[in-house]
């Protein structure tokens, strides 16, 4: 015996009314219209709260960068610090802490920072400071603190790159003169670095330093004359313990000490070289004076 569904009886025929379905209909229909019409009151309502809770908590005169925190205190206030030079000691949690502990106003950080503040969105807008205080005095004052701060002179706030090279020189560094020349097939530097750096490297490596080669063909710029040093050429170094320096010391010194041995044999090479040729240029002048 089968069962049909609703879906599978035949519909009624023309003429035919079912007298329960138009009334079931129209009570559906205006329940629907009464729930919609109630939803859109309410999204109203909410939207005219959102408005008015946004600016009755704002202080007189102040500034309302973003959207009202629901956390907020009764009163707050917004203050742009994109373009203000002093910018990086607002943001400082050390700066903010002791000003919230000195007024108990709570501030925080909000936007985010545009070099070109023509970039900012609504979303996202320029770098500001968030002010929420339980009193129009309590805000006052901290409003005053940071107006102080935003005036305070910090001097210069990019550190000089001669003031940061003087203080590197600060860590123990030594000097050791290579006292060699170039002669043909030995190149001095590139004896003293190893193929790819591999001797300089080694150094650094084992004794936590910097070791440089510097001077007059060493191809090293110093960074305040964009030059080359006049000094001959040396290999420098620096670290931040003098046991670490002493130490490249010890090893740069046996490098330097194969370096030269090498030196000395190439260029005794070179000077047998230089007699077999002059000899050899002698003879050939003997020989064309006698033909």
């Amino acid at each position: 015996m089968s069962s049909k569904r609703k879906w599978d009886q035949a519909a009624p025929e023309s003429g035919q009314v079912d007298s329960e379905v138009p009334a079931k209909a129209t009570k559906t229909e205006e329940g629907k219209s009464a729930s919609e019409a109630a939803a859109a009151a309410a999204a109203i309502a909410a939207k005219i709260a959102a408005q008015f809770s946004a600016t009755s908590g704002a202080a007189p005169g102040s500034i309302q960068i973003g959207q009202r925190d629901p956390h907020d205190a009764e009163f707050t206030h917004d203050i742009d610090i994109n373009d203000i030079r002093n910018r990086y000691l607002l943001t400082k949690s050390s700066t903010q802490s002791e000003i919230q502990d000195e007024t108990g106003v709570s501030i925080s950080t909000k936007g985010v920072w545009y070099p070109d503040r023509s970039k900012a969105t609504e979303k996202d807008p320029p770098l500001y400071l968030h002010l929420s205080g339980s009193s129009k005095d309590q805000l006052q004052i901290a409003i005053d603190k940071i107006n102080d701060l935003i005036s305070l002179d910090l001097g210069p706030l990019v550190e000089d790159k001669k003031d940061r090279l003087r203080e590197k020189r600060k860590w123990p560094e030594e000097k050791l003169p290579v006292g060699l020349e170039t002669i043909r097939n030995f190149n001095v530097r590139a004896k003293v670095v190893g193929p790819g750096g591999m001797f300089v490297k080694y150094i650094q490596q084992e004794t936590g330093t910097r070791v440089q080669i510097k001077g007059i063909g060493s191809g090293f710029v110093e960074q305040e004359t964009g030059k080359e040093s006049d000094e001959p050429m040396h290999i420098h170094i620096t670290g931040p313990d003098e046991g670490q320096v002493a130490r490249a010391k010890v090893l740069t010194e046996d490098l330097l000490e194969v370096v030269r041995s090498e030196h000395a044999k190439s260029q005794a090479v070179l000077v047998q070289q230089q007699m077999e040729l002059h000899q050899a240029q002698m003879q050939y002048a003997q020989y064309s004076a006698m033909a």
